[in-house]
């Protein structure tokens, strides 16, 4: 895996976890933009494609309908968002096996 990319997930992940009901709708969606990004960047460059296949489809599907809630206004269904993007990051940066 791209050490750059994995290292720019690990921030943006970080970054993501500090936002919060009070944060700005722009800033939430622009976040989960930055890591959908970098998803796809890693995807590219795969050396687990059933891996990143997992990912994607919990990023582009689960986060996805919960960050559509949050827009609507659903703010309750930030922590779902938070919780499937962790996800996310709990399987692209696992350690090698």
């Amino acid at each position: 895996m791209n050490q750059k990319l994995a290292d720019q997930l690990r921030l943006e992940l970080q970054a993501f976890t500090r936002l919060d009901t009070s944060s700005k709708l722009k800033s939430i969606t622009e976040a989960y933009n930055r890591i959908l990004g970098i998803v796809q960047a890693m995807m590219l460059s795969s050396d687990k494609p059933d891996i990143h296949a997992r990912a994607w489809n919990l990023l582009n599907n689960d986060a996805y309908k919960a960050l559509s809630d949050v827009q609507e206004g659903l703010t309750g269904n930030l922590a779902e968002l938070k919780s499937k993007i962790s996800q996310v990051g709990e399987l692209l940066l696992q350690p090698k096996a």
